[in-house]
């Protein structure tokens, strides 16, 4: 029995039991994985992460049959983890294209150097012809079982004995393809990948700190670029965000449990890690005896003696805010005042916080990022208490005004000049710290302002905004919002604002007679995300808004004026009916449309009134009513065509004269 618990312990390490009185490995044994070929020449190279595919594809073209060995290609994976590699057969799969021939006969070999040991395999005679058009090349490689010592390098060399076109034009081509999603070329090899011990709890009051340590070849990209990680206590996930450190190649990633029951128990803690999408979890535990105590005790989040990292491989949320006015300045420029507000949430914010208790801290190894604040006022009795005290607060806005760009590039990834602006161009810079009600070293939101004073050329288009995130590869932040309000002043303007490069962010324009407004909002965009928002700041009289507004209601007025002069005599209704056209001036004035448009629309408005005056037809002349006489002598009726007085007129009956008297 003991023989047998001998033999059959290694294969089932990765779910050993056992109590721990301090670190001990759990997982894990070689696992099947997909090498990704990645890079080109003397960088190319072999990674287990999908997200390190590009974004252009790598190839190697041949043009013409070639016959004799040449080597296509060789890509490397430095340091092997140490571990048992089992037997089996490992696949390399190699995406291709021919164009311009009817196919390719091709007898080519795969091999894998590891240390001392080589394996290879040819391409099979059954499916050496490769047909015109696209497809994966394949070699199923035998692998003996050996153990790598964790120095060696996994090198793959594919090489080509023969390559016939068959039927091929003047343009013929064979194309070995990777480096993208699309063209995925692999190894699938079974391989040791990584050592994951489990760390003995710590206890804080009711709070229970479960930590893992993850050693391997690859160290922080081990979490930021695998799939998931993941604890569970008896069995229950352990939720909230958990706190992770790096060191060398070693990450550790520590969670707060507070499903204690109080007093001693023991507990059963495992670990699973999905290193690559739908492949199966590697997964460890242990069994730990804890005791702990309802004293209240701990702010609900471990508190690491090592600098925390600021991302686990899935970001953070970013949320920037921008308020920002355009005002008259002097020497042909303008003056902008801008109220910035960045907002870090996750596990930025967390290590910020850590970084503000560890001001000045020269014991305790940083980045350069936080290395770089001095300790100025700090205190050790401020520093490392687990809380924020007011002078750290103090001396972070103070030194940020030298230290803004490097903590914003270095620290945050995010470039200063396009979120910002330069700041050797602030004529005032003023720095706030919001620690949003929460002074405790925890996972809650910070908030930095910035409020500055800069001046802007009149009449130069220029970049108000864009693309401020550093994409990277394992992304700092994951979701970004951004909510940005330009205002100008009743005597300048914003004009021929326009929304580059995206789809995904909103632009919106709008005018009143007290100054332009324009809007550019975004929601849950991702670092990748690329745009720009140009603008002519202006205080031409003609863009400005008062002016523009006192012009066009005195160019209304005064075309309706003439357009009613134009009408004297005439019917007026249809030129009372286009006055619907003024609330379609109002809008396009209201819309931030370009003063062109607005003088436009008045001058087609001015037309169509004056055309419609001149072209109403003129109202009927009613003819007058004079009063009638009847002839003193014959009494016949005669009409009285006239106003003056006396008036003398001929009776048409008796042609006697009759004189009318006032």
């Amino acid at each position: 029995m003991l023989l047998m618990a001998t033999v059959w312990f290694p294969l089932f390490i990765g779910t050993a039991q056992s109590v721990n009185d301090g670190e001990s490995v759990v997982c894990c044994d070689a696992a099947e994985v997909d090498l990704y070929l990645i890079g080109s020449d003397s960088s190319a190279t072999l990674t287990p992460f999908a997200s390190e595919l590009g974004d252009d594809v790598q190839s190697i073209v041949v043009e013409s049959s070639a016959v004799g060995q040449e080597t296509l290609g060789t890509w490397l994976l430095p340091d092997l983890w140490e571990g048992a590699v089992p037997a089996g057969v490992w696949t390399f799969s190699l995406e291709y294209e021919v164009s311009d021939a009817a196919g390719v006969q091709i007898n080519a070999t795969a091999s894998i150097n590891i240390g001392s040991k080589s394996f290879s395999a040819t391409t099979d005679p059954a499916s050496s012809f490769l047909a015109q058009g696209t497809g994966t090349l394949s070699f199923d490689i035998d692998v003996e079982a050996f153990t790598s010592s964790g120095n060696s390098n996994l090198e793959l060399t594919l090489t080509a004995q023969t390559i016939v076109f068959e039927v091929p034009n003047s343009d013929a081509s064979f194309e070995l393809l990777w480096g993208t999603e699309n063209k995925d070329s692999a190894l699938s090899a079974t391989i040791p990948l990584l050592d994951i011990w489990m760390i003995e709890p710590e206890i804080e009051g009711s709070d229970v700190y479960l930590a893992v340590r993850l050693d391997s070849p690859w160290g922080l990209s081990t979490l930021s670029l695998s799939d998931s990680i993941s604890l569970l206590v008896n069995g229950q996930p352990v939720t909230g965000d958990p706190i992770e450190t790096a060191s060398d190649n070693t990450v550790r990633v520590t969670w707060t449990w507070d499903g204690a029951a109080g007093g001693v128990e023991t507990i059963t803690v495992q670990v699973k890690l999905v290193f690559q999408p739908d492949q199966t979890a590697l997964t460890g535990s242990s069994v730990f005896e804890i005791e702990t105590f309802d004293t209240g005790g701990g702010t609900g989040t471990y508190y690491p003696p090592d600098e925390p990292l600021r991302t686990d491989g899935s970001g953070s949320q970013l949320d920037v805010n921008i308020r920002s006015e355009l005002t008259g300045g002097s020497n042909s420029n303008l003056v902008m005042k801008t109220t910035t507000v960045i907002t870090v949430h996750d596990e930025v914010a967390f290590w910020m916080r850590w970084g503000l208790d560890h001001i000045g801290d020269d014991v305790t190894p940083l980045s350069s990022t936080l290395g770089a604040f001095s300790a100025g006022g700090v205190t050790d009795d401020d520093r490392i208490s687990r809380a924020i005290e007011g002078v750290e607060v103090g001396e972070f806005e103070r030194q940020m005004v030298n230290l803004g760009q490097l903590f914003l590039t270095n620290g945050l990834g995010l470039d200063s000049d396009e979120l910002l602006g330069d700041f050797r161009n602030f004529d005032q810079l003023q720095i706030e710290l919001d620690l949003m009600g929460e002074s405790n070293v925890v996972n809650h939101p910070v908030s930095i302002v910035f409020l500055t004073t800069t001046e802007v050329p009149d009449g130069v288009a220029m970049n108000f905004i864009e693309q401020f995130v550093v994409s990277q590869p394992a992304p700092i932040w994951s979701s970004i919002n951004l909510d940005a309000e330009y205002r100008s002043s009743m005597l300048t303007a914003m004009t021929n604002s326009k929304l580059l490069k995206s789809d995904n962010l909103q632009l919106s324009v709008s005018r009143s007679p007290f100054g332009d407004t324009i809007s550019l909002v975004g929601e849950g965009f991702d670092q990748d995300e690329n745009f720009a928002l140009n603008i002519i700041p202006t205080s031409a009289i003609t863009y400005a808004p008062m002016p523009l507004a006192v012009l066009s209601l005195l160019a209304c007025i005064g075309a309706m004026v003439i357009g009613l002069r134009l009408s004297r005599n005439r019917i007026r209704t249809y030129l009372y009916l286009e006055l619907v056209l003024l609330p379609v001036i109002a809008l396009i004035f209201l819309f931030g449309f370009p003063p062109v448009w607005v003088g436009s629309s008045i001058a087609i408005t001015t037309l169509l009134w004056w055309i419609t005056a001149v072209a109403s037809p003129k109202t009927a002349v009613q003819p007058r009513q004079w009063p009638s006489i009847s002839c003193p002598k014959c009494s016949t009726p005669n009409l009285v065509a006239s106003d003056e007085r006396p008036y003398r007129l001929s009776c048409s009956g008796c042609s006697r004269t009759i004189k009318i008297e006032g």
